[in-house]
């Protein structure tokens, strides 16, 4: 019987490598010597070094490679780090890393949006997405308008993460400006039986139970969670229970897991609040009722095969059904209820070489890839009766196939000091994407075009790492990406076909061209220190052809249109150190998201020349876009304060930022705010405990803000909607391992 250790470590990059190239990474281990020191001296202090960092860099599970030969800003987090932040969800856990900021749009913490380098994951049909998730090797992102439903994430199961910045080459289509690679668990060496369970504010349980171990060359993970909360606002609680197993067998040179994760949530939305009623009543819910209902079960394969000393084969397989249910009150006309359902299949195949190419170190990496997504969505109009009428019914049959290359060879060392190395990576992916769409829409009189859409793009991958010395790295990487249109964009893109609430009505004409991004980005990685980790990167990505809602002057609803080049650009800065007692970090981020033409978007905002809503907005050149805050600086410490007892302390600045239909920047923006967080943790033998404290000084902030007609208010004046934070709440947990 053994302790599990959940003393809190900082949540941030382990941004510098000291491995030497291609050769391999170097550990802290093989990097202290052991010194033999003269008799009756005593011997010196362990030297305090933070460890190396090793990228995996591919789809599939594979050797990894040292981050001085990555060039690429790559932040790599194993899964006891985030649930060591005491974080419900994992867009919460991840807001510690460098520029990562959530909005909070469905008032609901299982599905705030993430954000970073000026680009957004989210659940909410109808916003731009572009940042990709994989688990295991499978893209999660959602056949239906690529959304990313965070509450189906296995946050308990997460073995490592990774979050590549940036396009890449092998992730392929939708990453813009980055991708969340998870890894789950599998049983270790050691067998273990931990039950867990957390109380706190607000009527929160969790009740967590896993085992696994190793029988031979087979190995086995089972866990079972369900967390229920009242939620701190008026009907907003959330339930959610997740089934997730993993078995797996390792003999020789074969490596095979197949694992079945199963996830039933039920999660009440309490959306904004007219600001009108904020400052006094911020736990009100505005359109109680409002609530999301999804299953989710997934099977999946993983398969890695060592061919011999140079040659390994990686191969993914998997099986995903969704069956999602959306109910949203409405005080003005009928409730929407709708219904999706999407089954997804397909498989990934890919290949990793690892031998010297001309006398120098090289790595190539091939792959190929095919997914075939059936998505159907029917929405209703309902009274408050209960009485439902068909409002649309579309289906889209997804084919998407993709091919990539990518080879990371050392070119030299020794080139202007003594020991230095050049490392190139170049590398490119051709993706196609073909949506056949059919509408079976009750309306005789609303246009159906159901047909075939098909896009395709190759997009190249260029970097150059230049390592002076093993503690120092600088880097300079293009790469481009593609998001083809979505499901639903394709079936709201023309005036003729105008989406009332973002649903369905299909139509091919005008065709919405893909959205393409081009990505310049420099920067260093260094340890001046051993016990200090120090990364400084510089980018821009311009994006062509990007793709907004737009909505007609005088016409209800919105429909999908490109509106010209955008642009993302910045410098992210990012300081961990590490002593025997105290390990401090400090992040900060500039990010400028403009518009670079000039576009008119619809806004549900008035405007000089629209005195009723839906009108429309001259954005000129050079605007910002909304819910991106330009500023953002977070830090804290993790203090030992005996072997057993660590105390957590963090905190975060973020900027203003413009409300959503504000993109012409003409209104008051959302304020800036700090809140702090604070977390004791406590490891005695086998039982692990911990007390998290969430906005500690009980900070009022919103993170996001929209406009929309106050229909409680005589006249139904347009007014600020806005999501109110949480305030102070108190959770702790405590865990027995066996």
């Amino acid at each position: 019987m053994s302790a599990r250790l959940t003393i809190a470590v900082p949540l941030l990059l382990a941004c510098a490598s000291t491995g030497p190239g291609l050769h391999g990474p170097v550990t802290a281990a093989a990097q202290e010597r052991d010194v033999t020191t003269p008799e009756r001296e005593p011997a010196a202090p362990p030297q305090i070094r933070l460890p190396a960092l090793e990228v995996t860099g591919t789809r599939l599970p594979s050797t990894p490679l040292p981050a001085s030969s990555v060039p690429a800003a790559v932040d790599v987090i194993s899964g006891r780090e985030l649930r060591e932040t005491g974080a419900t969800s994992l867009q919460d856990a991840l807001r510690r890393l460098p520029g990562v900021t959530t909005a909070d749009q469905q008032g609901n913490p299982f599905q705030m949006d993430l954000s970073f380098r000026g680009f957004q994951g989210s659940s909410v049909t109808g916003a731009p997405q572009g940042i990709s998730v994989f688990v295991d090797g499978v893209r999660v992102n959602e056949p239906t308008v690529e959304e990313i439903n965070f509450d189906l994430m296995p946050l308990d199961d997460i073995e490592r993460l990774e979050l590549n910045r940036g396009p890449g080459a092998v992730f392929g289509r939708n990453t813009l400006g980055g991708v969340l690679n998870i890894i789950t668990k599998r049983g270790a060496e050691v067998r273990e039986i931990v039950p867990e369970a957390e109380w706190g504010s607000f009527g929160r349980q969790k009740y967590r139970f896993r085992l696994g171990g190793v029988e031979g060359p087979a190995d086995y993970y089972v866990a079972g969670t369900f967390f229920s909360e009242d939620g701190w606002r008026d009907a907003s609680a959330s339930r959610v229970g997740r089934l997730f197993t993993r078995v797996g067998l390792r003999a020789g040179g074969t490596d095979l897991a197949v694992s079945y994760q199963r996830a039933q949530n039920h999660i009440e939305q309490a959306g904004s609040l007219p600001a009108s009623e904020l400052d006094q009543h911020r736990t009100r819910n505005f359109t109680r009722g409002d609530f999301f209902e999804p299953l989710m079960n997934a099977v999946t394969v993983n398969l890695k095969q060592d061919l011999d000393e140079r040659w390994a084969l990686g191969a993914t397989g998997f099986v995903r059904a969704l069956d999602a249910e959306q109910f949203n009150v409405n005080l003005a006309g009928a409730n929407t209820r709708s219904f999706t359902s999407t089954a997804t299949l397909g498989g990934t195949l890919e290949a990793t070489r690892q031998a010297p190419l001309a006398g120098r170190p090289n790595r190539l990496v091939a792959g190929a890839e095919y997914a075939y997504a059936d998505a159907r969505v029917r929405v209703f109009e309902e009274t408050a009766e209960g009485a439902r009428s068909l409002e649309s019914d579309v289906r889209d049959g997804i084919h998407a196939a993709g091919g990539w290359l990518q080879d990371t060879l050392e070119v030299a060392r020794s080139i202007v000091v003594p020991g230095d190395e050049l490392v190139l990576t170049g590398g490119a992916r051709f993706d196609l994407v073909h949506h056949a769409i059919g509408d079976r829409g009750a309306d005789p009189d609303r246009p159906r075009a159901g047909g075939g859409h098909t896009f395709s793009r190759t997009t190249p991958r260029f970097g150059i790492n230049y390592n002076p010395t093993s503690t120092v790295s600088i880097y300079f990487a293009y790469a481009e990406g593609f998001r083809a249109p979505s499901f639903l964009e394709l079936t709201c893109a023309s005036p003729a076909t105008v989406c009332p609430g973002l649903q369905a009505g299909t139509a091919p004409d005008p065709p919405l061209k893909p959205v393409k991004a081009r990505n310049y980005e420099v920067g260093v990685r260094a340890q001046p220190w051993p016990w200090l980790d120090a990364r400084l990167s510089v980018y821009r990505t311009d994006v062509i052809d990007d793709i907004f809602s737009v909505a007609p002057t005088g016409t209800v609803g919105l429909f999908f249109q490109n509106v010209g080049d955008t642009r993302r650009q910045g410098v992210e800065v990012a300081l961990r150190g590490k002593s025997r007692f105290l390990e401090p970090w400090v992040n900060y981020a500039y990010t400028e998201a403009t518009f670079r033409d000039e576009v008119r978007l619809g806004t549900a905002r008035l405007t000089a020349d629209c005195a009723a809503p839906p009108c429309t907005q001259l954005v000129r050149k050079g605007s910002e876009l909304p819910l991106v805050p330009r500023h953002r600086v977070n830090g804290g410490v993790d203090a030992h304060l005996t072997d057993w007892l660590t105390l957590s302390l963090s905190g975060a600045y973020v900027g203003r930022q413009w409300l959503r239909g504000d993109e012409a920047n003409a209104e008051r923006p959302l304020g800036d705010y700090v809140v702090l967080n604070a977390l004791l943790s406590a490891r005695v033998k086998a039982l692990t405990a911990f007390v998290a404290v969430q906005n500690l000084l009980d900070t009022e902030y919103e993170t996001f803000g929209t406009f929309a007609p106050n229909l409680r208010v005589e006249g139904a004046p347009v007014q600020r909607f806005l999501t109110p934070a949480p305030p102070i709440g108190v959770h702790g947990g405590v865990a027995w391992r066996f």
